[in-house]
């Protein structure tokens, strides 16, 4: 094979490795993060009390949760 083929294989096959690990990491980390939410919201009888829709381009719709004797939180949709 040519040099320059070997190191575009190289290159690629890395980019590809390296991105599936990023994605596969997210992944985990957000099925983690839910669940962990899921289970504060057992624990602390949250109750949804309404939305807030986006502000803006850079903010997302939230929903609202009040819980016992811990307050008001507000959680991305």
């Amino acid at each position: 094979m040519i040099k320059s083929t070997k190191e575009f294989i190289l290159w690629f096959s890395a980019f590809l490795i390296v991105g599936g690990i990023m994605w596969g990491g997210s992944k985990v980390l957000n099925n983690y993060r839910s669940k962990q939410w899921d289970q504060f919201v057992l624990e602390h009888h949250c109750v949804i009390t309404g939305t807030q829709p986006s502000t803006g381009f850079f903010t997302s719709a939230q929903t609202i949760y009040q819980c016992d004797n811990t307050g008001i939180y507000y959680r991305n949709k």
